[in-house]
């Protein structure tokens, strides 16, 4: 028999799935009731079948109410209680409760049921079930195992005690500034064609004599080494481990140990290759990665006939890690030497990926180290992408945590009329829930262990997602469970000493704006999108003054989703797009290329309002703004983002060489080669030049005022 309406509502209104939306323009859009099923259907429930949607109302809304304890409790320090669900027979007995703390420490008490606050209830075939605040002492945060019982049942959960708000460093006294870059973009005399974990702490290194704070990475995730193309950072194999080609194979004990790899190394046929990858303007990974591999094999037989099975330090170092690892990285390394395509005997080897996983954590972890010790406040800014590949490690090992007829994305903005599909399987919330949350936290853990901050891409996924169905042009946000997600987010931050941004443009609804500011994640601004809208004149709105920006926010001048500033301003970006036919007809070319020169003239305005306006650009000398884009006006544009109340000012070291082709084009995959391009200059030029010297002086003295 086919289920009533009111009982398809329900189960819809369970599992999350919106029934409206307001759009970018402030439309309201409601979806229709057959669009909504058709996410019912993709989450694996038959909407003809009505005992079995009235079996999983009943699983997600009423069993819950027959047990005492939910399996994974969250408390908030300061008001720590558990809500307890008891039977009417239940509550004139008496509950006896234990906690025992991840420190050991020991906590028990006892209260009559019946003296307890009621906070709910439930009726279930005539009977009502209550649900009783359990006030308990003043715990420590972390994660703590609880045992209640009665006269009647006895139940064992994990409770964890999260603080009110996320980490924040009580140490700084100044407003935070630095550089942010594609790992892989960096250039050096000695990487193997790509940017490296070497040339990740020579950056460090440069940025930190500048006095900077902070630099700003892009997701390190390791990649599908199943497949040719593996270069977007943002479409992962697994977000809980990292990328090895950006281990570098000279700074492995291994490799000066192993006689092999030095002979390897040395050959004239490698070294020339190693010479083509460096000269190349644009990433090769297949290449990159098979002559890394091989090199990294070499040096994985010399650790396995040397170190693995001995009681030298090194070997007992890699069982450690691999014992840390557990299960999880277990399962990833095997995963990996079923999928990776490289022609290479070691990559056969489950214990090979655990290897490269070592290396790399390694690596990784002695930048932030170096950045400490070099008086940076955060040093390194991880990125924590939104989703992983469904032909991945991560979508592989856990597939019943995902719903594999639907993937993320984003509803129709200016930017993309029709909307956005990212082709990433969307992380099912009620599976996620079943889990006890441990995919999320084993996610925060992993990305927060190397970085002093982490920026969370496109953070409204902690409340909803885009849904995108297969074989079907219906999409529908889909809503998490917003409170814990959060709870858990601020308390892996402190654990981790973590501040954490949250990636908030576009359409956020301003309940979790109000969260973020409540809770101390950051706001993550975009220079260009920075405008004051007035009255009767939307189509022009001005740059904010740099005094009123939002303080608890992460400024960035621009990054990989935007135009680089020589880009914007000679309107490259505009022109590339009309020749991949991103902007398919000359009128709409014509229209965005006026429009580019309002948006110019607006941003001269505000550079002279700020007083930095270079002379030569005074608006008597270049009326028509066609000047080509040089440093000083770079320098204008980054100084008076300086000048920004914003807790952490970012820019990118394109910018600095007044790049003007950008790292990446949203909405396009084949039509232009993303997340390949370089930076024009190796790293230490770059430092070395007294023009950039100056500007970075500049702006050093702009933050610190």
């Amino acid at each position: 028999m086919k289920p009533a309406v009111p009982l398809l509502e329900k189960l819809l209104y369970l599992r999350g799935i919106s029934a409206d939306y307001f759009s970018y323009a402030g439309e309201h859009i409601t979806h229709p009731l057959e669009s909504r099923l058709k996410f019912l259907q993709a989450t694996g429930y038959d909407i003809n079948d009505q005992i079995q949607i009235e079996q999983a109302i009943h699983t997600l809304d009423a069993e819950p109410w027959t047990h005492c304890l939910a399996e994974f409790n969250i408390a908030t320090q300061g008001d720590c209680y558990v809500e307890v669900r008891l039977h009417p027979d239940e509550l004139n007995q008496t509950i006896n409760w234990q906690v025992l703390t991840e420190l050991d420490e020991h906590y028990q008490g006892s209260a009559i049921a019946a003296d307890l606050a009621d906070i709910g209830h439930y009726v279930i075939k005539g009977v009502r079930y209550s649900a009783r605040r359990l006030d308990l002492p003043a715990l420590a945060l972390g994660y703590h195992q609880l045992q209640l019982s009665t006269e009647q049942r006895q139940a064992t959960a994990s409770l964890a005690i999260s603080p009110a708000r996320s980490y924040q460093p009580t140490n700084i006294d100044h407003k935070l500034w630095g550089v942010s870059c594609q790992l892989y973009t960096l250039r050096s005399l000695r990487n193997w064609g790509i940017g490296d974990f070497s040339d990740l702490k020579d950056l460090v290194g440069h940025c930190a004599s500048q006095q900077m704070d902070i630099i700003g990475l892009n997701p390190l995730h390791a990649p599908p080494m199943s497949g040719s193309d593996f270069a977007s950072p943002y479409s992962p194999s697994d977000r809980r481990f990292l990328n090895p080609l950006y281990i570098d194979p000279e700074q492995v004990t291994d490799f000066s140990e192993s006689s092999q790899a030095q002979r390897q190394f040395d050959a004239a046929d490698l070294q020339q290759q190693l010479a083509n990858l460096r000269s190349a303007d644009l990433v090769d990974y297949p290449a990159v990665a098979l002559l890394k591999y091989s090199m990294l094999e070499t040096l994985f037989d010399h650790f396995t006939s040397t170190q693995l099975h001995a009681e030298s330090s090194r070997g007992k170092a890699f069982q450690s890690f691999v014992a840390v690892g557990g299960e999880t990285l277990a399962s990833f390394a095997n995963y990996e030497s079923q999928h990776c395509s490289l022609p290479l005997q070691a990559v056969s080897n489950p214990i090979f990926h655990q290897y490269l996983q070592w290396l790399a954590f390694e690596q990784l972890q002695h930048c932030q180290q170096y950045a400490t010790e070099q008086g940076m406040a955060i040093g390194l800014m991880g990125d924590l992408a939104v989703g992983a590949i469904g032909e991945g490690a991560e979508v592989g090992c856990n597939p019943e945590l995902f719903c594999h007829n639907a993937s993320i994305g984003a509803p129709p903005d200016p930017f993309s009329e029709h909307g956005q599909d990212w082709a990433l399987p969307a992380l099912d919330p009620i599976a996620l829930k079943q889990n006890n949350y441990q995919h999320f936290i084993a996610l925060l853990r992993a990305n927060m262990n190397y970085c002093g901050a982490l920026r969370i891409d496109h953070v409204m996924a902690l409340l909803r997602l885009w849904w995108c169905l297969a074989d079907s042009k219906d999409g529908a946000y889909i809503y998490y469970p917003f409170e814990q997600l959060l709870a858990l987010l601020k308390l892996e931050s402190h654990r981790n000493q973590c501040l954490i941004i949250g990636e908030d443009m576009g359409v956020v609804p301003e309940i979790l704006r109000q969260k973020m500011t409540e809770t101390n994640i950051l706001s993550n601004k975009v220079l260009y999108f920075e405008r004051n809208y007035h009255a009767g004149d939307n189509n022009n709105p001005t740059f904010t003054r740099p005094q009123d920006h939002q303080c608890d926010a992460l400024l960035m001048v621009t990054n990989h989703d935007v135009s680089t500033l020589a880009g914007w301003w000679q309107a490259s970006d505009l022109m590339i797009q009309a020749e991949i036919g991103k902007i398919d007809n000359q009128q709409t070319l014509d229209a965005a290329l006026a429009q580019r020169q309002q948006d110019k003239a607006l941003l001269r305005d505000w550079l002279q309002e700020q007083q930095l306006l270079p002379a030569n650009w005074q608006a008597e000398q270049d009326p028509t703004l066609s000047k080509q884009f040089d440093l000083p006006l770079c320098q204008a544009i980054i100084s008076a983002a300086a000048r920004s109340q914003s807790t952490i000012m970012t820019f990118q070291l394109e910018d600095l060489q007044l790049i003007e082709k950008p790292v990446n084009i949203p909405g396009t995959y084949l039509e232009y080669p993303n997340w390949r391009r370089k930076q024009s200059v190796d790293t230490d030029s770059l430092f070395s030049n007294a023009n950039i010297q100056s500007l970075l002086s500049t702006v050093y003295q702009e933050r610190s005022q």
